[in-house]
């Protein structure tokens, strides 16, 4: 106890807890709950604009590729000229897929999807959203080793291929309609490691201050 405070004393607790940070490994940082935030366009006559973000626990367990309870929120902003529509999160299956060599169009195709359940208001008289997802497609495949869960690709590793997202509408009579349209970028936010790495790096000032204030002090006295 007397030495923990000496070392409290001479400034070294607190750089050695920025040490202590800064040696855990980038993956245990990554771990867990991520939100990414995306933006896009709508497929339709004048190209409004979308942004969006979902929430996904990348330590979700699973098999097959299919991992149920993956998505845990995301919101979905279209960008009319009359004014934004927004859909949200709702319970449902909310799963990450990982599909390698999927057969899909005479080829093939590896692909980081998500699928949602999600609620906002009527458009169109009583049309209502019901679904949303998004799909990362990288065609020829490649893009996975293995079907285990993953976050998602970067849109420049997709190398051809296309990333797209839908949200599926129905009427009272159960009839879907679906608007659907591209991803521009998809972003993580905040980095967890650059997080991390900024805290130690606050951590470790602070530390040096306290040590540097009292050195001062005592060549004062």
């Amino acid at each position: 106890m007397r030495m923990i405070t000496r070392w409290l004393r001479r400034g070294f607790i607190l750089p050695a807890a920025a040490a202590c940070a800064l040696s855990v490994p980038i993956s245990a940082a990554q771990a867990a709950l991520v939100t990414y935030s995306f933006t896009g366009d709508i497929n339709i006559a004048g190209n409004p604009s979308v942004s969006g973000s979902f929430q996904f626990d990348n330590a979700t367990g699973g098999s097959g590729g299919v991992y149920n309870g993956a998505v845990t929120g995301f919101t979905l902003n279209l960008n009319f000229n009359t004014g934004t529509y927004r859909s949200s999160f709702a319970p449902g299956a909310n799963a990450v897929t990982i599909s390698q060599n999927m057969p899909l169009g005479g080829g093939i195709v590896d692909r980081w999807a998500l699928v949602t359940a999600g609620t906002g208001e009527a458009i169109s008289g009583t049309t209502t959203p019901f679904n949303f997802d998004l799909r990362l497609d990288q065609k020829g495949g490649g893009l996975f080793t293995d079907a285990s869960l993953q976050n998602p690709p970067s849109l420049s590793s997709l190398n051809g291929g296309r990333a797209q997202w839908r949200l599926f509408f129905e009427d009272v009579d159960g009839n879907p309609s679906v608007y659907l349209g591209s991803i521009s970028s998809l972003t993580a936010v905040p980095l967890p490691a650059a997080v991390l790495l900024f805290g130690a790096g606050l951590i470790s000032l602070v530390g040096l201050g306290a040590g540097g204030l009292r050195n001062l002090r005592a060549s004062k006295t």
